[in-house]
This record gives C-alpha cells, sequence and structure tokens, in this order.
C-alpha cells in the first residue's frame, strides 16, 4: 500500500515550464499584432440651420488666384500673379546666381510681393510651394514662414508643397 501512494505523488506532479514558456511568447506577440484603438477624425463643418438667407455663391465667371512659389537653388520665382504684377518679373534671384545657404534666399523680398498680392487679393489664402528636389528642408521651412504671416496680419495661412521642379 505503501508504494502505490507513491505512484499518485508523481502523478500529481505536473511540469509547467512548457506552459508557461508558451505563455511568455504568446503575450507580447498577441499584445504586439492587437490593435488597442485606432482613431479616426475627419474635420468638416456642417451648414448651421437658421431662418437667415445663405450667403450669395461666388461667380464661377471668375477664376480664383493660385499663387505658387519655385524654388530652386537659383532663387525663389512667384507664378500665378499675372493679375498683380503683369508683365513685371515675379522672380527672387540669389546674389551671385546660386542659394549656398538658406540666407542667400530673400526671404524679405518674398514677404514684400506677397504683401502686394494679398492687398489686391484679399480672398486668397493658399500658395502652392513647387521645390526643386535639391533644395533643403531648411529653405522650405523659411519659405513657409515667410509666406504665411507678415508681422502684424496673415497673409497665405495654407501652405501646400506640390510635386518639385526637375533639373
Amino acid at each position: 500500500m505503501h508504494e502505490s501512494k507513491r505512484k499518485d505523488d508523481k502523478a500529481a506532479e505536473l511540469n509547467l515550464l512548457p506552459v508557461m514558456n508558451l505563455v511568455t511568447i504568446l503575450i507580447p506577440l498577441l499584445l504586439m499584432s492587437a490593435q488597442l484603438v485606432q482613431l479616426a477624425v475627419i474635420d468638416s463643418t456642417l451648414p448651421a440651420i437658421t431662418n437667415e438667407p445663405a450667403p450669395p455663391r461666388p461667380d464661377p465667371t471668375v477664376t480664383p488666384l493660385q499663387v505658387s512659389l519655385g524654388i530652386s537653388r537659383s532663387g525663389l520665382t512667384l507664378m500665378g500673379v499675372e493679375r498683380v504684377f503683369g508683365e513685371e518679373d515675379t522672380s527672387l534671384p540669389c546674389a551671385g546666381g546660386v542659394c549656398a545657404t538658406v540666407d542667400s534666399y530673400d526671404f524679405a523680398g518674398l514677404t514684400a510681393k506677397l504683401i502686394e498680392v494679398k492687398d489686391a487679393h484679399p480672398e486668397a489664402d493658399v500658395l502652392i510651394l513647387v521645390p526643386d528636389e535639391r533644395v533643403s528642408y531648411e529653405v522650405l521651412v523659411s519659405a513657409m514662414d515667410a509666406a504665411r504671416q507678415d508681422s502684424d496680419r496673415l497673409l497665405f495661412p495654407n501652405v501646400t508643397i506640390a510635386g518639385g521642379l526637375s533639373g
């Protein structure tokens, strides 16, 4: 009878090490593959319900001003502003023909020209940057800063970066 008791003791002892190894491996794997929270926000404004008449629609025959800024290693060029400047040259070349540093660009001149555009077309608020592929990120940020606001007012707060110039 004493021997049968020993067999029961051995049968009752379980080896939990493989189960613990499996749990140790599965928990991080499941946590990494689980998508805990995914939030998406669509920014939109709904029309308000009022008794007031709707605002007048813009005239479809008038095309809005589309201002673009070409940025290359030779300087800055405003495009799409012929209504403001006519045949006047809207390029702001760098001294010496090549812009070696970010300080070589004429961002003060750019802001002055954009103030003229904004004075002629106060409704315009979008500027499209068209950089050359060799232009540094610092130049892009400086161009955005020069175009967004003057010391006392917003000029072109909505700046978009388009595909680059080739060459």
